[in-house]
């Protein structure tokens, strides 16, 4: 559901989005000043303007802004900006800004042939007195596939039978082995069901 700002009709820099997925590029740095003044991670943490910043870093600030509050929000990441000491700033922005839900790392086979950046998925829920009351501490969701989806070329890698024969789902189509949900019933639980069973745990408003 979208409810644009009715302040200013020409202000396409904030929505209030219920719900927001986004897979923005990695490749390549945003380098013009014009466009980096914008953005609070366009600046270091002395404040002064960067000469360059990654293009999905970007992509977070101007997600963020889309959300409107107690909004949710599921973004691909690079691996690095969890656990780069030099992203400090960036998750430090995100935390301030929003609770982080979990994360989710996806196999290295995921995005190929097009990448093999190793990748997570990033959820949040942005601070709101109601739905989502801000708190200094509290527990996270992390999982990680293990089963790849994919093989090394980038081909999918689908269900077989105890024939060696590619299985269909109920709907008569191939489905892809992999561990992020149980499909149709046909395969085990998997990391949605852990996680709906943690949000219900955690009385998470979305699934109250």
């Amino acid at each position: 559901m979208i409810r644009p700002k009715e302040a200013d009709d020409k202000d396409y820099s904030q929505f209030e989005f219920d719900l927001l997925m986004a897979n923005p590029p990695f490749a390549g740095d945003i380098k013009e000043g014009s466009i980096l003044s914008h953005y609070e991670l366009g600046k270091n943490d002395k404040g002064k303007q960067q000469s360059k910043v990654g293009r999905d870093i970007l992509f977070i600030e101007r997600n963020l802004n889309f959300l409107k509050a107690g909004g949710r929000m599921a973004i691909v990441l690079p691996q690095g900006r969890f656990n780069n000491s030099s992203d400090k700033r960036i998750r430090e922005f995100i935390a301030e800004r929003c609770r982080i839900l979990a994360v989710v790392g996806l196999h290295g086979n995921v995005f190929k042939p097009h990448t093999g950046t190793k990748t997570s998925v990033l959820f949040v829920q942005k601070w709101d007195d109601e739905l989502c009351p801000q708190v200094d501490d509290y527990p996270i969701f992390f999982a990680t596939m293990q089963k790849p989806s994919k093989d090394s070329s980038g081909d999918k890698i689908y269900v077989k039978d105890e024939k060696g024969e590619r299985k269909l789902d109920t709907h008569g189509h191939l489905f892809v082995d992999h561990d992020l949900y149980n499909h149709d019933g046909l395969t085990s639980d998997g990391i949605a069901e852990a996680f709906a069973e943690f949000a219900k745990r955690e009385k998470l408003s979305f699934f109250a």
